[in-house]
């Protein structure tokens, strides 16, 4: 036994999934080159809809720890109003973004319309069957 297990401890009052879910899109292992002498990209995989899954505002002060510190395929200033926190508790485990390739990304509502944001921090805990992410609103590679 381990201690404490965090399975199924956000429970509904603490979940704040927003209007059209959130979904999880993992990059596949296919893909393609965008064409002769293209780049290749890999193709994502279908989305995967999460459960148990709390979503908070990033803090100013975690924001400048993240800019200070650094986190995985970041270099650009990180806006507060760009980032949230998500906590997910029913066992998935995410991986962030690595040199700016894209491993994992969410898709939900920022409360005006559903985007995507990339992984860009990530805190998994398996033997607590807890993940806590900070993701960065995704505009688009370039």
């Amino acid at each position: 036994m381990n201690g404490i297990d965090m399975q199924s401890l956000i429970d509904p009052p603490f979940q704040s999934t927003p209007a059209g879910d959130v979904w999880l899109i993992r990059q596949s292992g296919n893909g393609g080159y965008t064409g002769p002498g293209g780049m290749w990209q890999a193709a994502k995989a279908d989305p995967v809809q999460l459960t148990m899954v709390n979503i908070q505002p990033l803090k100013p002060r975690e924001a400048e720890s993240l800019m200070n510190v650094g986190a995985a395929g970041v270099s650009a200033p990180i806006s507060v109003n760009d980032c949230r926190v998500v906590h997910l508790n029913d066992g998935t485990y995410l991986q962030c973004d690595d040199e700016g390739q894209e491993a994992d990304m969410l898709r939900f509502s920022d409360s005006l319309q559903m985007r995507e944001w990339r992984v860009i921090a990530v805190d998994n805990r398996p033997w607590h069957h807890f993940c806590r992410a900070v993701v960065q609103r995704y505009r688009g590679a370039g």
